[in-house]
């Protein structure tokens, strides 16, 4: 995918209830007419889901038949830009399947939405399992108004040469103070890159795919190609402008079968 052209006018501020507001209302929706419905729904037209490779969403959804499961899942953490048109909502999720009394699967999901004629919609989202996670409140983040500064293109230069040389490196490097990894099997644990820091070592190259950068340029996402040796994964990443600097807050490998 290209990069999206900037907004003609920026849409009024939106704050971060919005957004997990929404969130809540999706996975209500799914909880009542179950995943498929519901994502339709949700997702905007051009909408992405990672199974792990990047897929239309409401074409996977729209051709897959109900079967009585039932994914819940609620925001722990949303983040919006103070452009208002753009948000990354992200929290614990579990599956059931018909009739059980108790998941069978856990994990977190990740999702981009953009604000388009005055409603919010899914853009981008994918998920990994990981064992159930106790709980955590919900962290509300907007960013206040300024002028645009650059964009990140520079940042994620600068994170690809270093990741040539040494992943772990390139992640302690760029990473913010709550960096979130999402890999399978490891609970997301916000700034706990040490947990996980000997599985990231190693050089890494990046093949782009897709980018989008707020209208107001403080919350980037792109998504791409991870290659560590022999084994390949779809990897997206979430930056965020922070005091003048771009600042990595969210890294995702999603493994190739």
């Amino acid at each position: 995918m290209l990069p999206l052209p900037p907004p003609p006018a920026l849409p009024a501020p939106a704050r971060a209830e919005e957004v997990a507001a929404a969130e809540r209302a999706f996975a209500a929706d799914a909880a009542r007419r179950g995943t498929p419905a519901a994502f339709v729904s949700a997702f905007a037209e051009d909408g992405l889901v990672f199974t792990p490779r990047a897929e239309n969403a409401r074409a996977r959804y729209g051709a897959k038949p109900e079967d009585g499961s039932r994914l819940a899942w609620a925001p722990a953490f949303v983040e919006v830009a103070a452009s208002g048109d753009f948000a990354i909502s992200t929290g614990p999720w579990s599956w059931r399947a018909k009739g059980a009394t108790a998941p069978s699967a856990a994990g977190h999901f990740l999702s981009l939405w953009v604000r388009r004629g005055g409603r919010w919609q899914v853009q981008l989202d994918l998920g990994v399992s990981h064992p159930a996670q106790a709980e955590a409140p919900l962290v509300l983040r907007t960013h206040g108004p300024g002028a645009p500064g650059p964009g990140p293109e520079a940042a994620w230069r600068t994170f690809d040469a270093a990741a040539a040389g040494d992943l772990r490196a390139a992640l302690e490097g760029a990473g913010a103070a709550d960096l979130r990894l999402y890999r399978e099997g490891r609970p997301v644990s916000p700034g706990n890159l040490a947990a996980g820091a000997a599985a990231e070592g190693g050089p890494a190259a990046w093949e782009p795919q897709g980018r989008m950068v707020a209208a107001s340029r403080d919350l980037a996402v792109r998504w791409g190609v991870r290659t560590r040796g022999p084994a390949r994964a779809t990897g997206l990443q979430v930056w965020r402008r922070d005091g003048g600097a771009w600042r990595l807050a969210m890294d995702v490998a999603l493994p190739w079968p």
